[in-house]
């Protein structure tokens, strides 16, 4: 049985078809697989990257945070130490105002009275010089001279005003040694203001803390 033109066509057309076919089913199954390949690599460098931008983001926000909470813990402080400064100038200026009203009482003549035994007890030299506040000058002069004549060491005093005001008490000077004994007020509480600043501070921070 022999083949026409037209069936020869329609076989070949077939066979294309079957090649055309088979070649595409292959072609597109590659495709396909090199297509999901790439679309897979391109997500891990995608979340990769969105991976990167998150850690970025997190560490900048942890980095803000931290940089936040440490303002706030610094400006705490400041408002802390700015509060213990403020207080310790209230406690000083307490202190002055207190002690201004003690020259005035009827217990600073027997606090002058120790000061003054005890700074002639520590003075060796017989000429010595008192140096007073100008109030205590005028009024308390008869005083000290009468408290230095019942001593048996009979000192010789010379009384002069301060040029600085001491608030009260005393300094005493051996100008022919060049020794001086200050028993002024003003020093007392000079003196005193680290015990006072450390004890208020340690007081506050037991407040702070509570």
């Amino acid at each position: 049985m022999s083949v026409t033109v037209e069936g020869k066509l329609e076989l070949f057309k077939r066979v294309l078809f079957e090649h055309i076919e088979k070649d595409w089913s292959e072609k597109k199954k590659k495709l396909a697989e090199e297509l999901e390949q790439k679309i897979n690599e391109e997500r891990k460098i995608y979340e990769k990257q969105i991976k990167a931008v998150m850690e970025d983001a997190e560490k900048k926000a942890e980095e803000k945070r931290a940089a936040i909470l440490a303002a706030i813990q610094e400006h705490k402080e400041q408002e802390i130490t700015k509060k213990k400064e403020e207080l310790f100038s209230d406690l000083i200026a307490s202190l002055k105002e207190w002690a201004e009203e003690f020259v005035k009482s009827d217990g600073y003549k027997e606090f002058m009275a120790k000061n003054i035994n005890q700074a002639l007890d520590l003075m060796e030299g017989q000429n010595l010089t008192l140096i007073l506040t100008h109030t205590d000058l005028d009024e308390l002069t008869s005083f000290i001279k009468d408290k230095a004549a019942q001593r048996e060491d009979n000192k010789n005093l010379e009384l002069v005003g301060s040029k600085e005001d001491i608030i009260g008490g005393f300094i005493i000077e051996d100008r022919e040694k060049g020794i001086m004994a200050d028993f002024s007020i003003k020093t007392l509480i000079d003196e005193a203001k680290e015990y006072m600043g450390k004890l208020l501070y340690e007081k506050l921070d037991e407040v702070l803390k509570a």
